[in-house]
């Protein structure tokens, strides 16, 4: 029963790595050629996969799409946890949420510039990146929002609807994504992540 169970969860390994090499093409062919219209037999042949193999992880490519941002997702809540975990300072918990929304935007840079331009356009695959891109969004909102409440409780922010300045802090880290997607050599992540927090503190501060 033992070997039976260890088996499967070889399977299981070996399922999650073909799933994500092929979310991993995906999004540096949708990166690479500017569009979402990359087909799904050149997906699966840059993979090195069948191209039923594909279809047992996506029905289409729109699932695709959302994988592939759903995976940037995913990275940046393993890479924030720790620190969530172990500092209880808001300034450097945000800091470093915004660094590793730098890191997404550095691993794939081509791609984040496609999802911010194909979203809301009447193009292939622009509902599913809108809505996931919205989810994500709704998600990194509740994260930053834990921040705010919690620094205005301990004082170390001023007296501000935490709902507003969500929507001002989102606003800014979306802006400092949406330039370093276009740099060709953005400057340091934990710099840029420091500056634009000490730049978002100067409005808060208690």
């Amino acid at each position: 029963m033992v070997a039976r169970r260890t088996s499967d969860d070889l399977k299981e390994v070996i399922r999650d790595f073909r799933r994500d090499q092929v979310i991993d093409v995906a999004r540096r062919l949708f990166g690479e050629r500017g569009t979402t219209d990359v087909s799904m037999d050149e997906i699966a042949s840059e993979a090195g996969v069948a191209r039923s193999t594909v279809y047992v992880y996506f029905a289409n490519r729109d699932e695709l799409l959302r994988a592939c941002l759903q995976r940037m997702h995913s990275q940046l809540v393993e890479a924030v946890a720790q620190t969530w975990r172990e500092d209880s300072d808001p300034s450097h918990r945000l800091a470093r949420l915004i660094e590793e929304m730098l890191a997404r935007v550095d691993d794939s840079p081509a791609f984040f510039r496609l999802a911010l331009v194909t979203q809301g356009a009447p193009t292939g695959g622009a509902e599913a990146v809108g809505s996931e891109l919205a989810l994500i969004g709704l998600a990194i909102a509740g994260l930053i929002r834990d921040l705010v409440v919690e620094g205005i409780e301990r004082g170390e922010l001023r007296q501000i609807d935490p709902d507003l300045a969500t929507t001002l802090i989102g606003q800014q880290v979306y802006g400092v994504m949406a330039v370093r997607a276009g740099e060709p050599a953005p400057q340091d992540r934990s710099r840029t992540a420091a500056d634009t927090v000490d730049f978002i503190l100067h409005g808060l501060v208690a």
